[in-house]
């Protein structure tokens, strides 16, 4: 029977196999938000708590994973990427899903809607930040075939152009989101105070998502370089 290795072994062995998966789960959580939205704005409460309730258990699986990667990463020499990089890595990373969290949990406590003439815009942005998301996981899932074979020049170009991709997502979501914020305050007569604030910060944590991921692509090509 074959002895399972322990945690530290697998990580000391192949750390960014273990940061690949952390990122797999945060990105699970942001493409939640889709649906959960299309829930919220249908007023399905129901179907968008359990939306909701899927998008926190996703959020606490990566919590483990970050968790057990600060736990068992060794602090010997004997690792082929450096161990800050990677507590770093796996930092950035969980922001994604923490974000996707607060985002759901704030919308559904206070059950908030958009007006129904957003909802396109609103949606946009919402493919936009996600596509972002998962280009750089994409980046960190090429980040971990580099070290599994040797880091070369020419493939920490490929890695450099998916990092200038990320960015350029982001930057169109930024755009998105200001022209968001620009029809919002139209509709602000139509809808409570307080309401409109938590609209205009959901807006925010949705795009720091993207930015979130435009860390993360930033700090896997370090790795690559290193």
């Amino acid at each position: 029977m074959a002895v399972k290795p322990a945690l530290s072994e697998v990580l000391s062995n192949s750390p960014l196999a273990i940061m690949e998966r952390h990122a797999e789960v945060c990105l699970d959580c942001v493409n939640k938000l889709e649906p959960y939205f299309e829930a919220a704005l249908a007023n399905q409460w129901g179907r968008a708590e359990k939306l909701q309730q899927e998008i926190a258990r996703l959020e606490a699986v990566a919590d483990d994973i970050k968790m057990d990667v600060r736990k068992n990463l060794p602090r010997g020499l004997w690792m082929s990427v450096s161990r800050p990089d990677l507590l770093e890595l796996v930092r950035v990373q969980d922001k994604m899903a923490n974000e996707a969290k607060d985002i759901a949990g704030l919308t559904l406590g206070r059950q908030l809607t958009f007006p129904k003439k957003l909802e396109k815009s609103l949606f946009k942005f919402i493919a936009t930040v996600t596509d972002a998301s998962a280009k750089a996981v994409e980046v960190v899932a090429a980040t971990r075939e580099l070290s599994r074979s040797a880091f070369s020049s020419r493939q920490v170009k490929a890695i450099s152009a998916k990092c200038l991709l990320v960015e350029k997502i982001e930057r169109r979501s930024d755009d998105l989101q200001s022209k968001l914020r620009a029809k919002l305050r139209i509709y602000e007569e139509d809808m409570s105070p307080i309401d409109a604030i938590f609209l205009y910060q959901v807006l925010s944590s949705i795009g720091e998502i993207a930015d979130h991921a435009e860390k993360v692509s930033h700090r896997a090509q370090i790795i690559a370089a290193s």
